[in-house]
């Protein structure tokens, strides 16, 4: 009796010292009106909304999306909620880089965007990018547990390399303000525009962990996650992450290759992890 009753008091403190489950993704959808050898948004907008549906994913950020496809995958993803605005002016005009959330399993507390440049609080261009570039975040609360998880979506410039060394800079300087606001669960998550060697990834991973690398080899990583709506793999580099707080742990971690119609539904394959947290 005495070890049966052990034996239920260890199992239920390790069951309360771990989270539910969750997901979380980051896609680059590919901005409506290119002239890539790929479908037209019309046709592209249906593989990447049953994609989100069909995995159930609790929190998805999306980059390069236009304010029609913005529309089109709120109507497409009832069950979702977003929040974002629109790079050039703040509001509808631009890319947008939005985060979407499951409404049955999270509550927006907060959320907000800043601009990747010395004056981060205005519409403007940073060091030697060629665009506006910007970065939306949300602090949700898990309807089930109230726990709290600030998430951060962004798109990196594909010019300045000085601009993406600062970006990363700047990223990590905002978050540490939040938490110092309010404590809690980190995620950042994007098109960083940069491959794993480059200065500013190890600059994140300095101080967030890459939740898509094995926890016992971090040197195992996820596949390639840019494709340039070609088959070949020379084309394919990894410049898509998912970063998080080191008491986040991720046990799967996926890039979803499937095809769909010319080629496939965006020059960028989503990303998608499964985690749980360790209180």
């Amino acid at each position: 009796m005495k070890k049966t009753c052990l034996v239920l008091f260890l199992f239920f403190n390790l069951y309360r010292a771990w989270s539910q489950i969750g997901s979380i993704a980051t896609y680059n959808i590919r901005y409506d009106g290119h002239t890539d050898l790929a479908n037209d948004w019309s046709e592209r907008k249906v593989p990447i909304s049953q994609y989100v549906l069909k995995n159930e994913i609790n929190i998805i950020g999306f980059q390069e999306v236009l304010l029609n496809q913005l529309e089109d995958l709120k109507a497409l993803l009832p069950s979702y909620k977003a929040v974002g605005v629109g790079r050039d002016d703040g509001k509808i005009k631009g890319e947008f880089s939005p985060i979407f959330y499951n409404t049955t399993k999270f509550e927006l507390m907060r959320s907000g965007t800043f601009w990747l440049s010395p004056t981060p609080n205005a519409p403007s261009i940073g060091w030697d990018a060629a665009l506006n570039r910007i970065c939306t975040y949300a602090l949700l609360k898990n309807s089930i547990n109230n726990e709290l998880a600030w998430v951060f979506n962004t798109h990196f410039d594909h010019v300045g390399q000085e601009s993406r060394l600062h970006s990363s800079e700047l990223i990590l300087d905002q978050i540490a303000g939040f938490l110092q606001e309010t404590d809690a669960l980190v995620f950042l998550i994007g098109d960083f525009n940069m491959e794993p060697s480059d200065q500013g990834i190890q600059l994140i991973k300095s101080q967030l962990r890459d939740l898509t690398c094995s926890l016992r080899h971090p040197e195992l990583c996820s596949e390639n996650t840019f494709n340039a709506f070609t088959q070949s793999p020379l084309d394919d580099k990894r410049i898509d992450y998912i970063f998080g707080s080191s008491n986040i742990l991720s046990f799967l971690s996926v890039v979803e290759k499937s095809e769909f119609g010319l080629s496939f539904p965006s020059d960028h394959f989503p990303l998608l992890i499964t985690y749980q947290i360790l209180r």
